[in-house]
């Protein structure tokens, strides 16, 4: 890992035993608790941005254009609640097409792992194993957009490394339902837009946020013409050995995208 491309100044994570990486973790695992979302402003260095975006242009053209129907509830959507705008068009590369880049190195780095352990206040995470899913790159070029949706994972990990001229503003409404209750009320609301549960946040290129995406609704607002907004999405688990389905990979990854060597596996996510 070349520690160059962190901002090991501000976050030291290579130094978890300093007063400086204790305060950090504290204050921020806090947050996240009580919030559902932080962001790391400027975890990368400019070095660590124009790094990964280069590896990232070059493989463009292997991206996957990926436009699904999916929904917030995935297999359980309820009738009642409104299914305009949910779906979404992004482009996407897996981790397959990743593999020995510095965003492979900086998913892998033990730091790294150990620092979302921390904040989400697990003893430890896990590489998540799909040799697909497991590190994402989603360019978002005009046109593109995400809709209202909860995610599979408890807490989802995102290196922002593209700001649009316009658009592509993140929205959530954290903590909006729970383990046990779906809340269909309150996300109706959502998506009926007559909430006021809704934040927005306008995402810097180099900055890292952490959200618990199992419970917080989500969505990112189309792109307008002009520079394409870039993420990093870093899958780590609770548990070793999760993986998705040959389903969900080929309609998000794209008809080739490679599975588990064991065709055999139960997807687990």
């Amino acid at each position: 890992m070349n520690t160059n491309l962190v901002n090991l100044s501000d976050y030291p994570i290579d130094q978890p035993d300093s007063e400086q990486y204790q305060s950090l973790v504290h204050r921020w695992r806090d947050k996240l608790s009580s919030t559902g979302l932080i962001t790391l402003d400027n975890f990368l260095t400019p070095e660590g941005v124009d790094t990964f975006r280069k590896e990232i242009y070059e493989r463009e053209p292997q991206a996957y254009h990926s436009v699904h129907g999916a929904q917030a509830y995935f297999d359980n959507f309820p009738g009642e609640l409104p299914s305009e705008g949910i779906g979404s068009q992004t482009y996407c590369m897996g981790h397959h097409l990743l593999q020995n880049t510095e965003m492979d190195a900086l998913y892998r780095w033990e730091p790294t792992r150990k620092m979302i352990a921390a904040l989400t206040g697990n003893t430890e995470v896990f590489l998540h194993e799909d040799p697909t899913n497991a590190l994402v790159v989603q360019m978002y070029k005009p046109g593109c957009w995400t809709g209202w949706h909860f995610d599979r994972a408890v807490f989802t990990t995102i290196v922002n490394l593209g700001e649009p001229d316009g658009g592509g503003v993140f929205e959530c409404a954290t903590d909006i339902r729970t383990e046990q209750d779906p809340c269909y009320e309150d996300v109706g609301e959502v998506l009926y837009e007559h909430s006021d549960r809704v934040q927005k946040h306008e995402m810097q290129a180099g900055s890292l946020t952490l959200m618990l995406g199992r419970y917080s609704l989500h969505r990112v607002t189309p792109i307008e013409p002009g520079a394409d907004r870039i993420s990093l999405v870093l899958k780590y688990e609770t548990q070793p050995g999760v993986f998705i389905s040959a389903a969900d990979r080929k309609w998000i990854y794209g008809p080739s995208a490679p599975g588990p060597n064991d065709p055999d596996r139960v997807a687990t996510n």
